[in-house]
């Protein structure tokens, strides 16, 4: 073997080395990033020993993240298709949301009446057939 697989004695960077080294990776096999991590190495070799940062990391969230979590958390949407420039179902509840903010509505009733017309817009309309069938059936 040509070193440890255990990440407390080398890092995968050395470990990828050790194996090229040894022949046991070919050249032309590389991982995409051994290149880059060769060419631009990190400022602090990342090692199992290594103590962590005490610094605290900034949580970053948008206004309209909660907002997002709440309404995904209320209604169910569908797959959304990522190739296509499409408005999504969220941005348009987004809108009617901050609409109506801008109006000064309150943010939960502004929740509550984006949400509301949301519905309208988008619940499952009955198609046509059913509603001239169910006629039939009555009279």
């Amino acid at each position: 073997m040509a070193q440890s697989r255990t990440e407390r004695i080398g890092t995968i960077f050395t470990r990828v080395k050790s194996l090229l080294h040894a022949d046991v990776l070919r050249p032309d096999n590389l991982p995409i990033w051994y290149e880059i991590y060769k060419t631009y190495p990190p400022q602090y070799e990342p090692t199992f020993s290594r103590k962590t940062s005490t610094v605290n990391i900034q949580k970053i969230f948008y206004k309209e993240d909660f907002i997002r979590a709440k309404f995904h958390k209320d209604v169910s949407l569908p797959i959304i298709d990522m190739k296509k420039d499409k408005i999504t179902e969220t941005q348009i509840f987004f809108t009617i949301y901050d609409c109506l903010l801008q109006g000064g509505v309150k943010k939960e009733e502004a929740y509550e009446k984006a949400l509301k017309s949301y519905k309208t817009i988008f619940e499952p309309h009955t198609p046509r057939k059913n509603i001239e069938h169910d006629k039939e059936q009555q009279t």
